[in-house]
């Protein structure tokens, strides 16, 4: 493997990879999004939806990919679930879009990425000066708008390297190629 390619997990129902045999090529669609998560697909889709956006000037999609696909760089971290496989990729540097595990956790669960330990401390600070329990209460509230605009304004560290939360590198792509599949690992 040379330095400009990567090898990443993800964990797939197996319809996609049906899909992908047949097809050459798997796109992510709104509609899996929200009959996957059903009832809380608003808040997935308010975090995917964000991601969407900012992550375009990173790597455009390409036509068909509505929303990205989640891959980790290590295996330990991608869960196996019934009825699905796990897929070994290895992709172009270039086709990938990587980021900490951490503050993308933060995304979805509509919480504050903060710059550093400092920064945390003056933000769960706020939030207590208006007796607000967590981010995403702040989130959710139609109270403290100024609250909810720091917090999703604090997202745009998703993609400054230089803040780590979990150390856990994981990676978007718009698209799962044929190609690019080195192993398939069933449950």
């Amino acid at each position: 493997m040379s330095n400009d390619v990567i090898r990443l997990w993800t964990c797939q129902n197996k319809i996609v990879l049906d899909t992908i045999m047949n097809e050459g090529i798997y796109h992510v669609k709104k509609e899996y999004i929200t009959n996957k998560y059903e009832k809380v697909s608003k808040i997935f889709l308010t975090a995917y939806n964000w991601f969407v956006i900012n992550a375009q000037s990173i790597l455009p999609p390409p036509k068909g990919a509505e929303f990205p696909i989640w891959t980790w760089s290590d295996p330990k971290y991608v869960g196996h679930f019934q009825d699905s496989v796990v897929l070994v990729l290895e992709i172009k540097r270039d086709e990938a879009i990587l980021f900490d595990s951490g503050k993308w956790n933060k995304i979805l669960n509509l919480s504050y990425i903060p710059k550093d330990e400092d920064d945390a401390k003056k933000f769960a600070d706020e939030l207590a000066k208006y007796n607000i329990e967590n981010d995403f209460d702040a989130y959710m509230s139609n109270f403290y708008p100024q609250l909810k605009s720091k917090i999703k304004k604090s997202w745009s560290r998703l993609f400054d390297e230089k803040i780590v939360i979990s150390g856990v590198k994981q990676a978007a792509l718009w698209e799962i190629k044929k190609e690019w599949i080195v192993n398939i690992v069933e449950k």
